[in-house]
C-alpha cells in the first residue's frame, strides 16, 4: 500500500471513528433522557401513592377521635339523666356506656391500633421510593451534562448508564405502584404539568433573586 493509500485509509478510520462518536453520543443521550423521564414520572407516581396514604390516616385518626369523643358525651348524658353513682352502681355504668362505647372501643383498639401502623408504613415506603427515584433523575442529569466534555467516550457513557440502571432496580424493589395509579401517570401531560410548574417557580424565584442583588448593589452604590 502507497503512503497516498495509507493515508486515504487513515482518514476514512477517522472519520468512521468520528460517524461512531456522534451517533454513540446520540444514543445514549436518548436513552439518558428516556431514563431521565421514566425517574421523574416513577418519583411522582409514588409521591401521589405517599398523599393518598397520608389521607387515609388522617381520615382514620380523625374518625377514631369522633368516635371517642362521642363515647364519652354519651357517657356524660347518660350519667345527667341516670343521676347514677358512678362510686357505688358499676352495674348502672356499664348500662349507661352501652353499646356506643363497645363500638368506639372495637374501633379504637382495631382500626387505630392496626390500619393506623400499616398506613403510616405504606405512606413512608412510597415517600423513600420517591426520594430514590428524584435522586436518580437528577444524577442522570448530571451524566447528560459530562457527556458534553470531550474527554469522555462511549466506554463512559456506558458505564454511568449501567450505574444508573443498577440503582433503578435497587430503588424498584422497595415499594410498587397500584396498576391505576399507573394508569394515570400514563397521560404525559400528567408528569409535564409538575415539570413546568416546578419550572415556572424556580424562574420566579431567580427573578426575586436578581431583583433583590439590584437592590443590595444599588444601596452599596
Amino acid at each position: 500500500m502507497s503512503e497516498v493509500q495509507e493515508k486515504i485509509q487513515t482518514a476514512k478510520n477517522l472519520e468512521e471513528v468520528d460517524s461512531f462518536k456522534k451517533q454513540a453520543w446520540k444514543d445514549y443521550d436518548r436513552l439518558y433522557a428516556e431514563l431521565e423521564f421514566t425517574c421523574q414520572r416513577a418519583a411522582m407516581m409514588h409521591q401521589h401513592e405517599a398523599s393518598r396514604y397520608d389521607r387515609k390516616s388522617f381520615y382514620i385518626e380523625t374518625a377514631a377521635e369522633i368516635v371517642g369523643a362521642s363515647s364519652i358525651a354519651s357517657l356524660g348524658v347518660g350519667i345527667l339523666k341516670k343521676k347514677m353513682n358512678l362510686f357505688t352502681s358499676r352495674m348502672g355504668l356499664a348500662a349507661v356506656v352501652g353499646l356506643p362505647l363497645a363500638a368506639g372501643l372495637e374501633f379504637l383498639g382495631k382500626g387505630k391500633g392496626t390500619a393506623l401502623p400499616t398506613l403510616h408504613d405504606k405512606a413512608e415506603k412510597h415517600k423513600n421510593s420517591a426520594a430514590g427515584w428524584q435522586r436518580l433523575a437528577r444524577l442522570t442529569q448530571s451524566y447528560r451534562i459530562l457527556m458534553d466534555d470531550p474527554r469522555y467516550d462511549a466506554l463512559q457513557y456506558a458505564q454511568w448508564y449501567k450505574e444508573l440502571v443498577d440503582a433503578q432496580q435497587e430503588i424498584s424493589t422497595i415499594v410498587n405502584v397500584p396498576d391505576s395509579t399507573v394508569e394515570l401517570f400514563d397521560d404525559p401531560v400528567e408528569v409535564i404539568k409538575p415539570l413546568r410548574k416546578n419550572k415556572r417557580l424556580f424562574q420566579r424565584y431567580m427573578e426575586l433573586q436578581d431583583n433583590n442583588g439590584a437592590v443590595h448593589d444599588g444601596g452599596d452604590a
